[in-house]
């Protein structure tokens, strides 16, 4: 059985209700899942990625992400990110756990994942941009286009979990 790494992006905001969807992310996301879900909406993280919510009727809602920026399983890379799938001391740190301030969209997919999810961690976008990624050309990607979301890379975050 494989390894699957859910990769998700936030950005930190003082004015969540005047944010816009990113044009590079339009089709049909949402980035104010708790507004829609009738919550206060302060400064806090939201999510990057793409969502969108499927009414189940009665009010039932059920939303459903396409992580935009990272797919795909390199167990080197979950090694360096988390210790995930190694034989050694090579993660940058042990995993951190679900960020205290998680975006609601994060905390509901984890709840989503309740016990299959492991390994949960985050790091800011200059945590990742300190670190040397040469060997990772698709993951190098991502850091591109997660810099694309803010000028300030503590204001950009990934926060993600594994399956197996």
């Amino acid at each position: 059985m494989g390894c699957d790494i859910h990769w998700y992006v936030e950005r930190y905001t003082t004015e969540p209700e005047n944010e816009t969807v990113p044009n590079s992310k339009v089709n049909k996301r949402d980035n104010r899942v708790n507004e829609l879900l009738g919550e206060k909406s302060d400064p806090r993280w939201i999510s990057m990625d793409k969502w969108e919510a499927e009414d189940y009727g009665g009010g039932n809602m059920h939303w459903s992400n396409y992580p935009s920026f990272y797919r795909g399983r390199n167990y080197t890379l979950f090694a360096k990110l988390a210790g995930v799938r190694s034989w050694g001391d090579s993660a940058i740190c042990p995993p951190r756990g679900i960020p205290d301030d998680a975006s609601d969209a994060y905390i509901y997919i984890t709840k989503q994942w309740e016990g299959d999810g492991h390994s949960h961690s985050y790091f800011t976008l200059k945590e990742l941009l300190d670190e040397d990624w040469s060997e990772f050309e698709n993951f190098q990607e991502t850091l591109k286009e997660m810099s694309k979301l803010d000028d300030n890379p503590e204001n950009i975050r990934a926060v993600f979990f594994f399956d197996n």
